[in-house]
């Protein structure tokens, strides 16, 4: 599975950022919101994965023809 794949890849490449943060001496405070920036992208990255494995995993949807209205709809004027 797709998702499962990015899942993986971004939590190694947030494990990966909190190692580079501590070995360059960055402050906690300021290592918090870089770590809460790439959180929430590796959230929305993962969630992306999902949708778009689930939408080629549904099955489409004939088309039907649209036929113009029998009567015009009026606006009030």
């Amino acid at each position: 599975m797709a998702a499962d794949s990015t899942a993986r890849n971004v939590t190694e490449r947030l494990d990966a950022l909190v190692a580079a943060l501590r070995a360059a001496g960055v402050s906690p405070e300021r290592s918090a919101g870089l770590l809460a920036s790439a959180a929430t992208a590796a959230m929305n990255a993962v969630m992306l994965d999902a949708l778009l494995e689930e939408n080629h995993t549904a099955a489409p949807v004939p088309v039907t023809e649209v036929r113009p209205l029998e009567q015009p709809i009026r606006l009030a004027a």
